[in-house]
């Protein structure tokens, strides 16, 4: 093992969004701007306001970027607003140091905006030697672009297939940065971990979330974070 990438919000830190109150204002900033909600395929808010901004945009240009910025606001406010209050577990800061004493190369890969991260991380310094938010890339974890530009910042290149990890091939891709692990709360997290040939980690809070992750394809599941760095250690 090279390398550790981490996702932000619900791995490292808990922050209180309600998500499902996010994704009802984002969709009734689109409704108001006469978008037809059946043309909305993506999964996320981020990329639901593209799509609708796009179909807007064949119309109306400025209405389409007005759109847009009033939707893409719903979810910046949300999250700055949460980002003050936001604080990693114990155990998150040493084992972070403990992963760079063993020689690991860090990176923060997140769906979230600089400024929010900016923020959590001014009250709470965290050891990373990159960090890749929204602002830095097009597209958007699961999209694997966004975990490949972090591992192009840390500077670490695909690996040459080593026999002794040929038996940890997943159903889904074979495993072209088997040095490198992504450790994510999100089934979201571990097919982005397997569309860019990383290693996906999972970490738990509940049984339920346990199934969701070992199901999407987790090579293992923990429940806190300080169980990483014995298990990466001896890889």
């Amino acid at each position: 093992m090279k390398a550790v990438l981490f996702d932000f919000d619900g791995t490292l830190v808990t922050l209180e969004i309600d998500f499902p109150l996010m994704r009802k204002r984002v969709n009734e900033t689109i409704v108001a701007f006469g978008v037809p909600m059946h043309i909305l395929t993506a999964p996320f808010s981020w990329e639901r306001i593209e799509q609708a901004a796009n179909w807007l945009a064949r119309f109306d240009l400025e209405r389409a970027r007005e759109l847009e910025r009033k939707a893409k606001a719903v979810i910046t406010d949300m999250e700055d607003e949460a980002a003050k209050v936001a604080a990693p577990p114990p155990d998150v800061q040493p084992t972070l140091q403990a992963l760079k004493a063993e020689g690991f190369k860090l990176a923060l890969v997140t769906r979230n905006s600089m400024k929010a991260i900016q923020t959590v991380l001014k009250r709470h310094p965290l050891p990373f030697d990159v960090i890749i938010t929204r602002d830095h890339v097009r597209m958007l974890k699961p999209n694997p672009e966004h975990l490949l530009f972090a591992l192009q910042q840390l500077g670490i290149n695909k690996s040459l297939d080593n026999p002794q990890h040929s038996a940890r091939r997943t159903p889904h891709t074979a495993l072209s940065f088997w040095h490198c692990a992504f450790v994510g709360d999100h089934p979201a997290d571990v097919q982005a971990a397997l569309s860019a040939g990383l290693m996906p980690i999972g970490i738990a809070r509940n049984d339920e979330m346990e199934r969701a992750l070992k199901s999407a394809g987790a090579f293992i599941v923990v429940r806190r974070i300080s169980e990483l760095v014995h298990w990466l250690a001896h890889q």
